[in-house]
């Protein structure tokens, strides 16, 4: 989506009732926080390395190990 494209849609939400613009605000406002939450690419990598140091399960190991309970 284009910036020009993100400011036709707002432009058109400044149109909506009050009701509805403050729900565009508070969805907004909720994903700009969980954006704050968000880890970036370097401490991915960071945390990666050091599951790798410790020998920790795959994903695939630790799916197998759930399905046999899963199916008990």
């Amino acid at each position: 989506m284009t910036k020009d494209q993100v400011k036709e849609i707002l432009d058109c939400v400044l149109t909506w009732p009050e009701e509805d613009q403050e729900k565009v605000a508070r969805f907004v406002q909720q994903l700009e926080a969980s954006r704050e939450d968000d880890i970036s690419e370097q401490e991915w990598r960071l945390i990666e390395e050091s599951a790798a140091r410790r020998d920790l399960a795959t994903d695939e190991e630790v799916e197998q190990l759930f399905s046999r309970y899963r199916s008990a």
